[in-house]
């Protein structure tokens, strides 16, 4: 609930109706992720992790058997919910404003953002929780085994402990354009539907691109409609920006980064100014989103001994990595550099 003061903002001399817009983060994934829906408080499935070997016979030879390797996964549904009263005197005296439309608009976009961060850090963070979602750099940690927390990568692309995982540098290192390739290598059958970085890293290619020319570079400054919106590309895959990707992760050790012990709140500064980049496959069987369900909006007129009108928006929703090589992460990356 606003207060006196911030109530008096909306009722000014003819002004522009609404509230400047002055929080604006930017992630395309919440408009573009498929959603599975579900029932049940959780969900269990397989990660599919390395497929058989078949064998070339000559006569006599014996048949060897062997079969695919997978491990099973849960997840819960989680929920996320948030409030907003707004003052009921507040509305009737208003002359020039809806003091309740820009209640419920912010409220929809804390919840928007809120889903956005989750999707990529959730349970990594000294700032997450349990009752958040794995996020994408959860989820690709645990391609190694169900109970990794950390990165476990290489600077060798295919190698490591996890093989989705590539480092540009042991500890922190520049972004360049065979480290880009080697990432796109990595997520097959195919090629990513998407990679998603943060402003600094994309500014990062394109002063690669202008630094080499565009012939051969593999960074398109032409765009092309994607997602319902236009994208520039980088070897035909769209690039995708998030202002939730962090640019103040640790320097790594050995190729380990150890995002269990990430804190947001950290400073960027020197050791402390890494990023990362993701290239995804999504779909119902790849990297999709989980849901019991549409966001719910409830109004309520009423609330006992406060003379406001609530409304409550609600989402039961999660989300799952289904297959090893639908996902992989580029990290270590000094932008700076």
């Amino acid at each position: 609930m606003q207060t006196l003061v911030q109530y008096e903002y909306l009722d000014r001399d003819v002004i522009l109706s609404g509230v400047v817009d002055t929080i604006v983060k930017e992630s395309p994934v919440l408009g573009i992720l498929p959603q599975k829906t579900i029932q049940g408080n959780a969900y269990k499935y397989s990660v599919e992790l390395s497929l058989p070997t078949v064998s070339w016979l000559t006569i006599g030879d014996l048949i060897t058997e062997n079969t695919g390797t997978f491990e099973q996964r849960s997840t819960d549904i989680y929920t996320l919910i948030g409030d907003a009263d707004t003052d009921k005197t507040a509305i009737q005296l208003n002359a020039t404003q809806n003091p309740e439309a820009i209640d419920v608009a912010m409220k929809a976009k804390a919840m928007a953002h809120a889903w956005e961060l989750n999707f990529i850090m959730g349970q990594t963070t000294t700032a997450s929780s349990t009752k958040q979602f794995k996020g994408l750099l959860r989820m690709i940690a645990e391609l190694e085994s169900s109970s990794t927390t950390d990165l476990d990568g290489s600077t060798t692309p295919g190698a490591g402990n996890n093989t989705q995982v590539i480092a540009v540098n042991a500890a922190s290192g520049a972004l360049t354009m065979a480290y880009m390739d080697a990432l796109i290598d990595q997520v097959k059958p195919g090629k990513p539907d998407l990679l998603l970085m943060s402003r600094v890293t994309r500014r990062k290619l394109n002063t690669l691109m202008r630094a080499t020319g565009s012939t051969g570079s593999g960074v398109q400054l032409a765009e092309i409609g994607g997602f319902g919106l236009k994208v520039p590309t980088y070897d035909g895959i769209p690039i995708l920006v998030s202002d939730w990707l962090p640019d103040n992760i640790q320097d790594g050790a050995s190729s380990v980064l150890d995002i269990a012990n990430f804190n947001q709140a950290t400073a960027r500064a020197s050791g402390y100014d890494n990023t990362v980049i993701f290239a995804l496959q999504l779909g119902d069987d790849k990297l999709c989103g989980l849901n019991a369900g549409e966001i719910t909006h409830e109004r309520e007129l009423f609330i006992e001994n406060k003379d406001v009108i609530r409304n409550r928006f609600k989402w039961l929703c999660g989300a799952a990595l289904f297959k090893k090589y639908s996902a992989a992460v580029l990290i270590n990356i000094n932008p700076d550099s």
